[in-house]
This record gives C-alpha cells, structure tokens and sequence, in this order.
C-alpha cells in the first residue's frame, strides 16, 4: 500500500465531534490502499476522553504519540485576568507540540518512506507542522480545514498585530500545500475570495456518518413522554437560548405538555445552558447529561423522536456553521428542528432531504408553534422518519474522494 502521514491532534483516545473526521478517514483508506501512519500527541490537554473510539481503529494504522509542551497550569494567568491566551499562543495554545512533532514526523518519512502528508485542523498548529515536514523532505502536503482558521468567528484576537501574524501563517500555509481540503462550501468559499489563488487546488469533503455506528444498538424508545435530543458542544457564541425560551413559552401555554416532554442535552452544554434551565424553571423537563461515550450517545439519539440542532450565535448570524452532527442526525432517520440561519449551509442540506424543518433563531413564536407540531404528530402517531437519499454522506464514500486526492500526488 501507498503511505500517508496523518498529523492530527485529536485523535482516540480523545473524544468530542473534532476527532471523528480523522478517525474515519484512517479507517477506510486502507480499503483504497493507503496505509494510515497517525502522528498524534501524547498529553493531549483536552477534556473529553472516549477509549471506546480505539475499538474503531483498524489493525494496518500505526499510531506515533509525542509530547506537547501544555499544561493548564500556563493559561491560569490569563483565566486570572479574563484575558485570552492568545496574547503568548500563537497560533494556539498546542504550539508546544511543534518541536516534537516535527521531529517524530520526519523520523517516520524517512523510515517508512511515507507518500504524502496530510495535515488536519482545528489545531491550527498541526498545519505549520505539515508545511515545516514538507520542507524538510520535500514530501506533498495535503491540508484539511475542518474549521475557519482566521476568519473565525468563535477567535478572538488581542490585537489587530496578533491577527495579521496568524493571516500570515495562513497564506504561507495555503501556498505550501499542494492541495486544500475544507468541510464545507461556505469554508471554500471564505478562503478562495481571501486567497484567490487557492481555487484551483481546492475541494469540498463534508463531515459524514458511519453505517457501521448504527450497527447493534439498543432500540427501547419509549412511547409514553416525547424526547427531544440535543448532542454535542454548545460553546463560544452559540447558544440554546431560542430553544429553551420557546420550550419555557410552550409549557406555560400548554400545561399537560410538562408531563409529557422530556428534552436532553447530552455532552459539553456549557454554563449558560445550565443557568437558563434553572431560571425559566425548565428543571423537570429538561436533562443536562455531561460527555458520553459515542456508542451510547447515538443510542440515545436514535431512542428520541426529535433531534435538535442549534446554530444559534449571539450577536452573529452563523449562516456558514455546519455542524458534524448534522450527518449522524441524517443517519438515524429521526426528523431534526434546526434553529439556524434559515439560508444557512445547514438549511440547504436538510431542506433538500426533506429531513425536518429549519426555524431562525431570532423567530421564538415560530420555534414554539414547531415544537407544537412535532408533538402533535407525535401524539397522532404521524411522526414521519426521513427517506431522503443521502449515500453522498457515507464516511466510505468520503474517504474515497479523499484517497483520489492522495492518488495525484503519492508517488509509489
């Protein structure tokens, strides 16, 4: 088999939504002849842990764990201050895994006589380790934008010198790579009016689902309450703020619905969640269920009737945010609310599919009368599962149109 250099930082057995991309990906490129060799850190300074996703690693990936300069105890000062780290941590607070890592990385070209590096992102540093390891042994260099590196909007910056610096970095590593890949169209899009050149050398691969993390779950949904689910991180700006506003609306309109809606959030819901529960009075509706392992959160999911999807940013529209979780949404077949941008990157993949119904953010009355609705079907036994075609999702088939992409530039 070809080889490949995978430099990503989050990686099993790291949990939460960043890992899953480069988990797939080193899964199934074996099945089109790549051999996965996964350069990853060892001291991972990153809260969510599932090793349950080792179980999903196939036996021909060969995984290289370094050390990375990062503690917590470096960004108490500045959580001390409520100031950002970015003041020192340029690109990001991971910068200390560069030095490592590029020295592992080159021990392995050199040994294993690797064909093309690939570099993921979000950490943005693993991309300037791709671009310092192509320097080094001239091998093509194929970068992965899972995320908006300076054009975020969840990133602050201290100063507008801090921002040109990181601008820099990302032209200089948009030149480097012999080829771009971004999750979305709205990331494309961002990037090439930024850096026309990067047109011709770019592509789209969507964020998809496994059929096989569907396989041998526990079916018990239940028929006497109706669930609603919310998995995942709310963090930054977003916010479940309309939801729970919409929810708290509801139940005072219809009393009964109290006895028989049940609403989770199941992962890192963050402080706001938490508090707006407690203070709309939401307490016996609402479950607040803290990171699970991947297995059980889809079983829960596909143990609901509604799936919720929240791209709700405070003070920002978010038209261009789509979300991973949209696609194992699609998977389960389960209709989804999206309180979103009703233009947004997530509307046109659901409408089309006909998957469920898109509510903006800013329209409350709307999202409670859709709330109503569901429930209603629900109540009558017309709730409906999607039928929508959507192969185009399918982690095999993106890693095929990954592995083409290594196919131009690997040479054997």
């Amino acid at each position: 088999m070809k080889k490949v250099l995978i430099i990503a930082y989050h990686y099993p057995p790291l949990g939460g939504s960043g890992v899953f991309r480069t988990l797939k990906f080193t899964k199934y490129l074996p099945r089109f002849g790549f051999k996965p060799y996964v350069l990853t850190v060892k001291n991972a300074m990153y809260q969510a842990k599932d090793p349950t996703l080792l179980e999903d690693i196939p036996n021909e990936v060969e995984i290289f764990r370094t050390f990375s300069i990062e503690h917590k105890i470096f960004l108490m000062p500045f959580y001390a201050l409520k100031t950002t780290p970015k003041w020192i941590f340029v690109p990001d607070i991971n910068i200390g895994w560069l030095p490592f890592a590029v020295r592992q990385g080159e021990r392995i070209i050199k040994k294993e006589n690797i064909n093309v590096i690939y570099a993921t992102a979000p950490i943005f540093t693993s991309l300037l380790i791709g671009c310092l390891l192509k320097r080094k042994t001239g091998k093509p260099l194929v970068i992965d934008f899972r995320d908006p590196w300076t054009q975020n909007v969840f990133t602050k910056y201290p100063t507008r010198l801090h921002k040109k610096i990181e601008e820099k970095m990302e032209e200089r590593v948009l030149k480097e790579a012999d080829y771009i890949i971004v999750a979305g169209d709205y990331l494309k899009h961002v990037l090439t009016e930024r850096y026309p050149f990067v047109k011709s050398k770019m592509e789209v691969i969507t964020n998809g689902f496994d059929p096989d993390d569907f396989k041998d779950l526990k079916m018990r949904k239940q028929t006497e309450k109706f669930r609603i689910i919310h998995t995942g991180s709310i963090y930054g700006l977003l916010t479940a703020r309309p939801f729970l506003l919409a929810l708290s609306k509801a139940i005072e309109e219809k009393t009964n619905l109290k006895e028989k809606l049940e609403v989770m959030f199941v992962g890192s819901y963050g402080n706001e969640t938490s508090i707006l529960v407690h203070k709309l009075g939401l307490n016996d509706v609402v479950k607040l269920v803290k990171y699970t392992p991947h297995k059980k959160c889809l079983e829960l999911m596909l143990n609901s009737h509604l799936l919720l999807l929240l791209i709700a940013l405070k003070d920002y529209e978010g038209t261009g945010i789509l979300t991973g979780k949209l696609f194992e949404y699609l998977a389960s077949r389960i209709p989804i609310l999206a309180i979103a941008p009703e233009n947004g990157a997530a509307a046109n993949i659901i409408r089309p599919l006909k998957a469920g119904v898109v509510v903006s953010p800013d329209n409350i009355e709307l999202i409670k009368e859709t709330i109503f609705k569901f429930y209603e079907m629900w109540e009558q036994g017309k709730l409906s599962k999607i039928t929508g075609n959507i192969t185009r999702y399918d982690r095999v088939f993106l890693t095929q149109q990954l592995a083409q992409i290594f196919d131009l530039f690997a040479k054997v």
